[in-house]
């Protein structure tokens, strides 16, 4: 699986079979070198989709439980729960106030987890057992990122165009990176 970022929260993966946008605008979803059948929109007000306007396209824009082309996608508020590809990817939207028992048990099993940048960030991310963390929607938060980076000791961190994740090679210990906008 390929994970690339767009900056203000917009995330595209890309799977073997199928690929997910996740808070794509117009632009996004029109660019041929990105297509995906999944769109997910994590806030309702990102939502520009009408309804029956997407006739090739599966959009999710709430909580629930979906299965769609082998990919599982569980939404609790602006929190989703994807496995691609045997990979459990969490991406953690803004924070909603005190996270639910539930939250906390998928924070514990996620692989890879994309944080959107708050004051408590970097505790809710060491807290989770996930081999990657990566921070998103950051780009109009230059002090919480040097927070978020230092909490991790890595703040000479180099960022990087994409990150290719496998089962098989996930790191022992927990690795901070931080993807260029595309």
């Amino acid at each position: 699986m390929e994970i690339k970022y767009f900056n203000q929260g917009k995330i595209y993966l890309k799977g073997k079979k199928e690929s997910v946008w996740i808070n794509p605008d117009k632009d996004n979803l029109d660019n041929k070198n990105y297509e995906a059948r999944i769109i997910i929109f994590s806030e309702k007000t990102r939502n520009f989709v009408k309804l029956g306007t997407e006739e090739n396209r599966v959009v999710i824009a709430g909580p629930g439980e979906y299965e769609i082309g082998g990919i599982e996608i569980s939404g609790i508020n602006s929190m989703y729960v994807l496995n691609i590809d045997g990979i459990k990817v969490v991406i953690m939207g803004k924070n909603e106030g005190e996270i639910s028992e539930k939250k906390k048990e998928k924070l514990e099993e996620a692989d890879v987890l994309m944080i959107s940048l708050e004051a408590k960030s970097g505790e809710l991310a060491k807290k989770s057992a996930a081999n990657y963390v990566i921070p998103i929607d950051y780009e109009d938060k230059k002090e919480e990122l040097k927070d978020f980076l230092d909490s991790f000791d890595r703040e000479n961190l180099e960022s990087i165009e994409s990150l290719r994740v496998e089962k098989e090679n996930l790191p022992e210990a927990m690795e901070v990176v931080l993807l260029k906008t595309n």
